[in-house]
This record gives C-alpha cells, structure tokens and sequence, in this order.
C-alpha cells in the first residue's frame, strides 16, 4: 500500500480543463472586442480600447480582490472542513462585489472626465474612450458580481458550471459585439455594452443553477459578518497580491500610454496596442492553468496533502512552459498572423511591429514562472512574496526599464526591456526567498516551502474500494493502535469503522469498478486520531444520510459506525468526498 496521485491527477485534469476553458472565455472575449473594433472602426479603435483599459482594471478591482482572495480562503476552510466560515467568506464577498462598482457608478460624472485629461488628448481618441468607460462605469455592478460568483462557484464543487457562465457571458458579448458596432450608430460604446449584457444573461442563466445545486458544500452567510474579521483578514491576505498587481498594472499601463502617445504619437501607440494585447493570448491559457493552483492546491493546503500539492505545482509547471513555449514558436514564426488579426492597416509601421512581436514573445516563458510564484505563494500564505513578485513585475523595473529601453531604441527597446524585466523579476524573487529560508523566516524546502510530509501522518497511503484491501487496512490501522497502547475495544471500533466506509465506498460509490481509488490518511494530533477517506465517486455525506427501509440493508455498515461512538464528519471539497474519522485514545 503506497500513495498515488490518481485522484489527484483527475481533479487537475478537470480543473485544468474548466480552468482553461473560463479564462479562454474571458480573454477571448477582450482579445476579439479588440479585433472586431480594429477591424470595424480601424487601429484608432483598437487604440482607444487598450487605453481604456487602466480604467476598467479600477473597476473591476473588487471582483479581481474578492474573487480571488475569497476563493482560496474558501477553498482552504473547505479543505479544514469549516463549512460554516467558508459561508461567511462567500457572504462578505457577493456583498463586496456589488459596493465598490456602485460607488463608481455614482461618481461617474466626476471619475470619467477625470480620466480623459490625464490619459489622452482632445480628438477621435479622447471621444472613444470616454465612450466605452461610461458604459462600462454604469454596467460593471453586474460583471463584478458574476465574476466573484465564478470564482467561488469554481472552487464549491462547480467549476463546470462556472465555466459554462463564462462562457455563455463572452459568446453572447461577441455576438452582440458585432451586431452593435457593424449595424447600429453606437460604434465603440456597442462592444462595451454588448460586455454588459452578456455578463447580465449569464448571470441570469446559471447563478441561480448554482444555488438550487444539491452538490454545493456553500450556503453564504450574511449575518454577523461585520463581527468576522479574522476571515476577512484572510480574504484580504490572499486577494491582496492580486489587487496590488491590479493596482501596478493601472499605474504602470497608464504611464505607458501616456508616455507613448506623448512621444511617439498615435499612430505607433496603435502599433504598440497590438504588441501588448498579444499577452493576453498567453494569458488566456496560462491563467486557466494557472487557476488549478489556487483551487486544487488550496484545499490540499487546507487538508495538509503535501504529497498532493507537489503534484498539482508540478503538472502546473509542465503545461505552463510547455503552452507560453508553443505560442512563443507561432510569435516569432508568423508575426504577421497577429497584426493582421488585430487590422493593423499601416503598411510604414508593419516591419517594426513584426519586430517587436517577435522580441516580446520571449517574454512569455518569464511571465509563466512569474505567475506560478504570484498564485503558489499566496496560496500557501507568504503573500508577501507574491506581492514582491508584483511590485517589481509591473512597476518598480517594468516601468523603468521599458521606457530607458524606448528612448534608446523606440518601439523595439521598449519590449526588449519588457523581456529583460519580466527575467530579471523571477530571479531576484527566488533570491529573495533563498535568503528568507535562510534566515527560517520562510520554510526551508526548496521553492515549495512545504514540509516534504505532514507531521502528524501515520500513513498516507491509497488503496482500491475492495474488500481485500479493506480489510488490510483495517490490519494496519489495528496495529498501530496496539503499539501505541490504545484499549482492545476502541481499536476494534476504528478498524471497524475504516473497513465498512471502505467497503462502501468500493460497493456504492462507482459504476465502474476499475474506477475505484480511494486516499487515506492516519493522523494523531495530541490525544486524538484522526482517519480520512478521499474518493472521487458520487457525492455522498454520511452523517446525514439516513436510510429508507428498503435500503436499511444495503447501508448496515454506517449503522454499525453509529453505534461504536466515533466522531464523523464530511464535506464535499474540489468534487472529491472527503470522510473524517476522529477518536479519543485516551
């Protein structure tokens, strides 16, 4: 008996799939907004849409906080089995998710012409871009509501679901994208409304799915949540980096811009749109893989499955490079496929933004590992190195670097410097954290900084739901008792115990019996074990499963656990069954 990663390895798969597929959904989204305003209303369209952009990131700096915060401090509390807080987490952040865009919404008079004489200059450009920010400052109450429930629906058994939102909220927006800006007199404000109403459909369609779900772990919580400031503090701790990244990306693209447009003039900064909005297509497959960290990991966290969470970083990693190294490939083959997607239709410029493409596209494999350690670090709680990552990433050496290298060598030294950033940023954040080990500041284990095992485990094995193997494992568990001088009668109840779950486990749980795998985990804390059993069969609690007549029968063996006077508690965590065992020795 030794542990496996097969469990494992099919939610990664699954989440990874679904991940891949929301992000793919909302990147494609502001990828093809881009390509259809460019090639309807011409590169000033597509201009106009990347420098509005550091207004919509503000907006959308809640759901991007709560969001994220809130579903890796859920899925940890899921992980720990803290149900009812994982509820308060859920609260505080639908609550959230609504605030801040309504302030905005109500100071839209003020906020919007604010924006335009900092950013841009009187002109075509200045009427674009106030256009497509008002939209989006009275609409995005709704698109930061159903981003936040996307996250956390993610992470309470739902990823398919809210996938599917995703999805559904980008093809509705695409359709109504060209159907505005090609047949109605809105031009640039259609793609921004038709954003809107696409997130309100979703929203409408598969929100409420989720609630009447009989598979959700999740009921929010609203009452008291004022009083809850250590999950808040958690919320906060976690979001944090990426609302600080948020928060750089709009004070470093803002300069950018504004630099841009000031010294190389409209017409390259249109080139330079097209160039920095190919980074999105790196992160419209890379977040998606991405996201396995902080759902999948982040309750492995919370269960202490170290074993676990090193496989997940590990496939993590491979897919990463191996995705930013495919797109690099097409980059520096066919640069022209790019600019021509975007309708860039200035032959003078083509050859030097084929140039910069090129150059960019090496930063891709730097922006992966950046990423890795942004979303890694903040699950495991050194939030601070993944804030450092952050900070330097976008501001304190993107910032600089990019425009010494534009006026050295124009377009082309702006994104050799944005290569040179990106590398030098992984580097000194690793340094960082070899000096914080060092010290025993941070856990001193290579780049995981976890323990190699948890320090509790008895065993941490995996076994098939057979009888067979059942009744082994009841043998080991029985052993250790023995050595450990716990009394003949609560031995034979916990092995007693483990050998009815599993065995209904491996009778009830599957339809294919070649499916059946099931993790377990011996653990003692003071004077107290505690046995887990992890399987990815049907969602079935049996705390408070109480039999019909009929099946009275067939479910004896919960019976007999009733009756040896054992605590069991469950919950349903990243679709896997999660049953816990706890007995006193003493």
């Amino acid at each position: 008996m030794e542990r496996n990663d097969y469990l494992i390895r099919k939610k990664i798969n699954k989440y990874m799939l679904t991940g891949v597929m929301t992000t793919v959904a909302i990147q494609l989204g502001n990828v093809v907004d881009a390509m259809i305003v460019g090639n309807l209303l011409g590169s000033i369209g597509n201009g106009a849409v990347s420098a509005a952009t550091p207004f919509l990131y503000i907006l959308q700096a809640a759901a991007i906080f709560l969001g994220s915060g809130g579903a890796v401090a859920m899925a940890v509390r899921l992980g720990r089995r803290e149900t009812e807080n994982a509820g308060r987490i859920m609260g505080m952040c639908m609550l959230g998710a609504l605030a801040w865009p309504l302030l905005f919404t109500a100071l839209t008079p003020l906020t919007v012409p604010a924006y335009i004489r900092y950013m841009v200059h009187a002109g075509t450009l200045s009427d674009m871009v106030r256009q497509i920010i008002t939209v989006y400052s009275l609409g995005m109450p709704v698109v930061s509501f159903v981003l936040v429930m996307a996250y956390l629906m993610n992470v309470d058994n739902h990823p398919s679901l809210a996938a599917s939102m995703q999805i559904v909220a980008n093809a509705v927006n695409l359709c109504l994208d060209f159907i505005l800006v090609k047949y109605t007199p809105l031009g640039v404000t259609g793609s921004s409304l038709a954003t809107i109403l696409g997130y309100l459909a979703a929203g409408i369609i598969f929100i409420p799915r989720y609630f009447k779900s009989k598979n959700r772990m999740v009921q929010p919580v609203l009452k008291g949540i004022s009083k809850s400031g250590a999950l808040f503090s958690d919320i906060r701790q976690k979001g944090l980096p990426n609302l600080i990244y948020l928060l750089m990306t709009v004070i470093s693209v803002s300069i950018m811009n504004s630099s841009i447009i000031k010294q190389l003039g409209d017409a390259r900064y249109s080139a330079y749109a097209v160039a920095n909005n190919t980074q999105l297509i790196v992160q419209m497959f890379f977040n998606g893989v991405a996201s396995v960290i902080t759902s999948v990991a982040g309750a492995l966290f919370g269960d202490r499955d170290y074993y676990g969470m090193r496989r997940v970083v590990k496939r993590v990693v491979i897919m990463g490079l191996g995705i930013a190294g495919t797109i690099m490939l097409v980059f520096l083959l066919v640069p022209g496929l790019i600019s021509g997607l975007y309708g860039f239709d200035n032959p003078e410029l083509t050859p030097e933004l084929h140039q910069c493409l090129r150059i960019f596209s090496v930063s891709f494999i730097f922006f992966v590992l950046n990423a890795i350690v942004q979303n890694y670090y903040k699950t495991i709680g050194y939030s601070y190195l993944s804030t450092t990552d952050n900070v330097c990433e976008i501001l304190l050496l993107k910032v600089p670097l990019a425009l010494l290298g534009m006026h050295l060598n124009g377009l082309p030294g702006l994104f050799a410097a944005l290569v040179v950033s990106e590398a030098v940023t992984f580097i000194l954040i690793n340094l960082l954290r070899l000096l914080l080990q060092m010290r025993k500041k941070v856990s001193p284990v290579g780049f995981m900084a976890i323990p190699a095992e948890r320090d509790d485990s008895i065993c941490d094995i995996t076994i098939r739901g057979n009888d067979s193997e059942a009744i082994a494992l009841t043998k080991r568990i029985m052993k250790y008792c023995e050595e450990i001088g716990v009394s003949g009668e609560k031995r034979l109840a916990l092995g007693m115990a483990a050998e009815e779950l599993v065995s209904n486990i491996g009778r009830y749980a599957y339809d294919d019996p070649s499916d059946k795998y099931i993790d377990v985990c011996l653990s003692k804390k003071e004077d107290t074990l505690y046995l887990r059993l992890r399987d990815d069969g049907k969602p079935f609690d049996p705390v408070r499963y109480e039999p019909s007549a009929e099946a009275e029968e067939e479910m004896r063996g919960l019976a007999v656990i009733r009756k040896l006077n054992i605590k069991m508690s469950y919950v349903r965590v990243i679709n896997l069954n999660n049953t816990v065992l706890e007995m006193e020795i003493s």
